[in-house]
């Protein structure tokens, strides 16, 4: 008789509904190794209800779980996820998509990252858009905003921003376009006399995930002369970027609200605006509920009352409060010593600020504002003597979670 007739093979024919249960309260690495298994479980973690079902678990015990870190090399696209503890250890890492192009803008929404060749110059304006999950290793090209009708010497500035809607759990872009003078296409965008209202008015684009498409929206009295375009925000179902206007000399936010679908403006206090600063990008990120809005002041920028004068030091300002209802409040001012540089820089989960120092990056407590080690012994993720000043920094750090949207896409 033989031997193998006697082997006890194990049967992994559970009921999906167990599975299910077992299989949410993994983190996506494991889920996605337990894919791996067998074509069964390959085809049940890939349906649209357990891809519900995990975000939904992993939410409700997100105090629980461990948190992630993001860093984000803009150098070679190369994505690296890595605990928000002590240790800071790598948990996966990621290269960028052979089949994607190298885009320039790249925004992230909990573990979905949005990249647009929008405002790359040299790609002769060819303004894709596409939506990819690193972890799942799957992308999404987004259909064509229907604001790409405007041809590149159409427009005088657009910006692009992505973000999560959680009360209806759908993935966001955010298109803004303000027409030039000479622009064409413009007055059948608008149901009023472009001519007349053209140099204050916009178009925005909002494309849901949900229903794969995109709504149309005009609006007129919208006074921003000027986009910085390289970076948004993206909170509490608001989209947030750096705006300038040239006749009043006034730096301003311009945000767009999904839930009244209006493009509103604050202004950037002058005494906040108006500092001479070296950080190109990252401008703003999102703290918690609210954005904020980062300001190195040097040597030569004298501040009324401040205390630090006469060193350079890290602003860190908050907006606060409702829509149509913002303020400014200074959260706190880091000095930037000897060998601590503000171009490689993100935020924590809790909040806490990041430089980097000499070969490591330093953390600062929202309470006392005091610096303490983060990361240590890390030459490549801080400058090196080659890193151009007003170039992008070589790292961006943000909070990052897990999720397996887009992974039911062939």
């Amino acid at each position: 008789m033989s031997l193998s007739k006697h082997k006890n093979i194990p049967s992994y024919d559970f009921p999906e509904e167990l599975l299910s249960e077992i299989f949410k309260r993994l983190p996506v690495k494991y889920v996605l190794r337990c894919g791996a298994v067998q074509k069964s479980w390959y085809s049940l973690i890939r349906t649209p209800l357990f891809i519900s079902l995990h975000s939904n678990y992993q939410k409700h015990t997100a105090h629980v779980n461990p948190k992630y870190l993001v860093f984000h090399d803009t150098s070679n696209q190369e994505i690296t996820i890595r605990y928000d503890d002590a240790q800071c250890q790598e948990y996966c890492k990621f290269d960028y998509p052979l089949d994607l192009p190298a885009c320039s803008w790249c925004e992230q929404a909990n573990g979905l990252r949005c990249l647009s060749t929008m405002f790359d110059k040299g790609l002769d304006y060819s303004p894709n858009i596409y939506i990819w999950n690193p972890l799942v290793q799957k992308f999404k090209t987004v259909p064509d905003s229907p604001l790409f009708r405007f041809e590149f010497e159409e427009i005088q500035w657009n910006a692009l921003a992505f973000g999560f809607l959680p009360e209806v759990k759908d993935y966001v872009v955010i298109h803004v376009l303000k027409p030039s003078s000479t622009s064409t296409s413009a007055p059948e965008f608008f149901d009023y006399d472009y001519e007349k209202y053209y140099l204050h008015s916009v178009v925005i684009g909002v494309y849901s995930l949900n229903t794969n498409s995109w709504k149309k929206i005009c609006q007129d009295k919208v006074f921003v002369d000027d986009m910085s375009v390289d970076q948004s925000v993206f909170v509490n179902g608001t989209a947030f970027w750096v705006g300038f206007n040239s006749h009043s000399l006034d730096q301003l936010v311009m945000y767009f609200d999904t839930k009244t679908n209006l493009v509103r403006k604050v202004v950037v206090p002058g005494n906040i605006a108006f500092h001479e600063r070296q950080l190109e990008s990252p401008l703003i990120l999102p703290f918690g509920q609210y954005i904020a809005y980062f300001v190195e002041v040097n040597e030569d920028d004298p501040e009324e009352g401040d205390d630090d004068y006469g060193s350079p030091h890290l602003d860190i300002w908050v907006l606060k409060g409702d829509i149509g209802k913002f303020s400014w409040k200074k959260k706190m001012s880091v000095s930037l010593g000897e060998n601590v540089w503000a171009e490689v820089f993100g935020l924590r989960n809790n909040g806490e600020p990041v430089l980097a120092k000499s070969n490591d990056l330093i953390a600062y407590d929202l309470d006392t504002h005091e610096p303490y080690d983060f990361v240590k012994s890390c030459d490549r993720l801080t400058p090196d003597y080659s890193y151009e000043e007003g170039s992008k920094p070589p790292f961006v750090i943000s909070p990052f979670e897990e999720t397996l949207v887009l992974f039911d896409i062939d």
